[in-house]
């Protein structure tokens, strides 16, 4: 099963690197793969295509991926636990 957390990561990596020219086109087709397939697999070489980016470039884009997670309430309310729905009391 896959990760929610991972999904989201992805997803907020894409959507970042589409507003950018500067991640090549390699990197955003792992990136994508894995979001389409979900396969863990296919994460880890997204994973590996984005250590070979330029340092600046992957520290901006983990800023920017964090800033768009640690925001995102909906995200933050499925993970805790006694939410309404989630079977687990705390």
């Amino acid at each position: 099963m896959t990760d929610p957390a991972d999904l989201r990561f992805f997803q907020a990596l894409k959507d970042i690197c589409s507003a950018t020219e500067t991640v090549d086109r390699s990197c955003r087709d792992a990136i994508n793969r894995a979001l389409e397939t979900g396969d863990p697999l296919d994460m880890r070489s997204a994973r590996k295509a984005l250590e070979e980016i330029d340092n600046s470039l992957k520290s901006d884009l983990f800023q920017q991926v964090h800033l768009r997670m640690a925001s995102d309430l909906s995200a933050i309310w499925d993970a805790l636990p006694g939410r309404p729905g989630s079977n687990k009391p705390n």
